[in-house]
């Protein structure tokens, strides 16, 4: 690990020596009062720091800090060693704990760390029905699954050798036993702190998934693995379900090139095109119903082999958690806050788009200026929502950074979703209902809707088929009937050539709302992966220059790679070096859109083909390079994300039915009743069939359930074993007066020799 700490300003550094820290002492808790009672004295080893009454220059605040640092380091056994920054501004402070010997032992056995049994281990497993012995079973991937268990140093010989990436997470969980590392970086006594880069990994990560002939050929589970060992399971599971999501993409994304290349060569309109996209939406829905399922049963092999299908994450406080409080009225509160952004949201898209409605009426253009405003103001939203999201959970006062980082994942996925939906929503289902125009006659409300109209110039099929999008609504005032004639608010442009399955104006609006908002959204993102790697090179050069243009003779010192990483972005939230929920989101959002839309616009399931793609390896590009190396967190699965997957994928069936019963050609033109019939019956046959599908393809295969149990059989082998000694307890029992022989009383029954005698004659009597 290393720890960079700045140096004062006489140094050139950035902390101010003659500044006065207020509350000292309570600033210094924050510190060192983490989950070790023991650590709660350290802070009465400080010498400068007393109390709160007095306040303290902050350079005699942070040497008191930084001297206590240096003696739990001393008194932990590690090993350590400093050197300069290129410019002298700091100076980086490298913790080192061994792979092999009594220190890192000592602390995986405190710390209840999982280590992985030895194969030997399982030369003394006896065969026992249903389990095998001698060896540990293999997966149906050829890979021998050991099982997890608590290192012990009694039994150190029973485990496999520690990997650098233990003894990155052992030292971060050691140390924050003992000071929170985190409020140090807060209160500027460090400017950072990371685990050690190593340019081998980094190398050969970038040799496996970004060298340009395995592109084509780059699998998720391949990928997942090189990136456990470096960035640990967390991350891993990540850029694997990106790569099971560009593989899965493959489907609709050719569907969508087929689609495109069949409306170019062939005039699609009307009930061919609807007829169409129509049919697009049952394998659309199948399809994304299975894409979750298929991930989980490919991954739920790796997890077994990384040992984290039983294993949850470390729970770290929450630095920011009130115990005074709580937070039951600032759930209320957050709840308030989301409800009136939503409404405010909400108001805002409708009325742009009651806009739209009435200013390009008659457009049948590709790309229309209302949908590039839409899509600005939908990217806005989600940017304010970004920003305020963290505040909003901040009023609910989390315990645990778990259910602090889970709460924000849901909340911000749940309104960004609504947000980036609700207009796709509203044109395909609402617009038909908020925007309808009623009349006297139908050549009054006919004249309302169509500029210019005029019913003389149409003959009577077109006459016909504008009739087939009126209805009759029927009024009562002061018992008075009166009869109205209504359009719909879905209706066809052109009046003088409109057929009864044209398309109509919101079909248009809501094709050119998905393709501008999705090009500009995949426009955006990529262009925000980019953005961090030029700043991150940027930031080097200028170090760097500083140097050359100093007159301290060391210009031609190297650049470290040490220093290199401290300039670097935090993996964490809203950080250019990018962070999980969000990169968790942009594939949520861009995968909702084409689930729920994407047989409205199949070309847009190619762009997202395409663009992924490029993603995810600019995605593994801006982890080697561009972010700042990550402590390497153990996850198992994705978690809260795939829960939101899951609602995604139900959100999807039901607005793919709602498409094909309300929506498309013919049955826009039925009535309510048969449409809503239509979409109760279709939406439970398709959701059926995704049960069906979980039910014959379960998430676990049976490899992995066998190999579970057997597991199990050995670790409860050497529990047993391990308690050998202590089955035979040190005080007996005298039970001389329990007499359970088969005859105790000594009897002779008539009965029984009766029974015999009987028994003889019968024998005799047989031939």
């Amino acid at each position: 690990m290393v720890v960079v700490f700045p140096r004062c300003t006489a140094a050139g550094g950035t902390v101010p020596r003659h500044e006065l820290v207020d509350k000292p002492l309570t600033r210094a808790k924050r510190i060192f009062h983490t989950f070790s009672c023991d650590s709660k004295s350290t802070c009465e080893r400080l010498k400068h720091i007393k109390s709160d009454d007095e306040a303290v220059r902050m350079e005699l605040y942070q040497q008191d800090i930084r001297d206590r640092f240096i003696e739990i380091l001393t008194e932990s056994g590690l090993e350590a060693s400093q050197f300069a920054s290129i410019d002298h501004d700091e100076d980086f402070l490298k913790i080192h704990l061994p792979e092999r010997g009594p220190t890192i032992e000592f602390m995986a056995d405190t710390l209840h760390y999982l280590m992985p049994l030895d194969k030997s281990v399982y030369k003394g497993i006896e065969a026992h029905h249903p389990y095998p012995g001698g060896h540990p079973l293999p997966n149906n991937d050829s890979q021998d699954v050991l099982a997890y268990a608590e290192f012990s140093r009694k039994e150190k010989n029973n485990f496999q050798d520690f990997r650098s990436i233990d003894s990155v997470r052992i030292l971060s969980f050691w140390l924050h036993e003992w000071v929170s590392l985190d409020e140090m970086e807060r209160q500027g006594v460090v400017s950072c702190h990371f685990p050690c880069p190593d340019q081998i990994e980094t190398q050969k990560i970038h040799d496996e998934l970004l060298s340009a002939r395995k592109w084509l050929t780059l699998s998720p589970h391949h990928s997942a693995v090189y990136i456990r060992e470096y960035f640990g399971e967390e991350i891993a599971f990540f850029i694997g379900f990106l790569g099971h999501l560009c593989r899965s993409f493959f489907f609709p994304g050719v569907v969508g090139l087929l689609f495109l290349m069949v409306t170019l060569t062939i005039t699609m309109e009307g009930h061919r095109l609807d007829g169409l996209r129509t049919f697009l939406c049952v394998p659309l829905s199948v399809w994304a119903a299975s894409t979750l399922h298929m991930f989980e049963r490919k991954t739920a092999r790796i997890k077994q082999v990384w040992g984290v299908n039983e294993r949850e994450a470390r729970e770290m406080p929450n630095p920011d958690w009130d115990p005074d409080h709580t937070g039951e009225c600032g759930k209320v509160l957050s709840s308030f806050i989301t409800v009136c952004f939503i409404a405010i949201y909400v108001a805002v898209i409708s009325a742009l788009l009651a806009w739209q409605f009435q200013s390009v009426r008659e457009s049948k253009a590709v790309f229309q200026g209302t949908s590039l405003i839409l899509s600005i103001l939908i990217k806005a939203g989600g940017l304010a929502w970004r920003y305020l999201a963290p505040l909003v959970v901040s009023l609910e006062n989390r315990r645990t950074l778990k259910g602090y980082d889970d709460q924000l994942a849901f909340l911000l996925s749940g309104v960004k979703l609504l947000m980036t939906n609700f207009p796709f929503f509203y044109s395909c289902f609402l617009t038909n209902l908020v925007e309808t125009q009623c009349g006297q006659s139908f050549q009054e409300v006919a004249s309302k809707v169509w500029i210019g109209y005029n019913e003389s110039l149409i003959d009577s099929s077109v006459k016909e088929a504008l009739l087939k999008y009126s209805f009759t609504w029927e009024t009562r005032f002061r018992s008075e009937y009166g009869t109205s004639v209504c359009i719909n608010g879905c209706f066809p442009p052109d009046w003088q050539h409109a057929r009864a399955d044209s398309r109509t104006n919101c079909d248009y609006d809501v094709s050119a709302n998905l393709l501008t908002y999705f090009v500009f959204m995949l426009v955006l993102d990529t262009l925000f992966l980019i953005w961090p790697i030029v700043m991150a090179r940027w930031e080097m050069h200028k170090e760097y220059r500083k140097v050359q243009d100093s007159d301290s003779g060391e210009s031609d010192l190297p650049y470290s790679i040490l220093q290199w990483e401290a300039k670097k972005f935090r993996y964490i939230y809203d950080s250019w070096g990018g962070d999980r929920v969000n990169d968790f989101l942009d594939l949520a959002v861009a995968y909702s859109v084409v689930a729920c839309w994407g047989c409205i616009v199949p070309p847009i399931a190619t762009l997202a083909l395409i663009v992924l793609f490029i993603c995810l390896h600019l995605r593994i590009y801006r982890m080697l390079y561009v972010t700042r190396r990550p402590y390497p967190h153990a996850s198992a699965g994705l978690g809260i994300w795939k829960s939101i997957f899951l609602y995604i994928n139900k959100t999807a069936v039901a607005c793919n039915v709602a498409l094909a019963a309300i929506f498309f050609y013919p049955m826009r033109l039925q009535g309510p009743g048969e449409q809503l019939i239509l979409f109760i019956v279709a939406e439970h046959a398709l959701l059926l069939l995704q049960e069906a599908v979980y039910f014959f393809i379960p998430e676990e295969p049976s490899d992995v359930i066998s190999i579970k149990y057997f597991n199990r059989h050995v670790l409860a082998v050497l529990q047993r074993r391990r308690d050998q000694e202590n089955l035979i307890p040190l005080q007996k029992s005298v039970l001389n007066h329990i007499d359970l022989t088969l005859n105790p009383d000594g009897l002779n029954s008539e009965c029984s020799d009766d029974s015999s005698e009987g028994s003889q004659t019968a024998r005799s009597l047989l031939p």
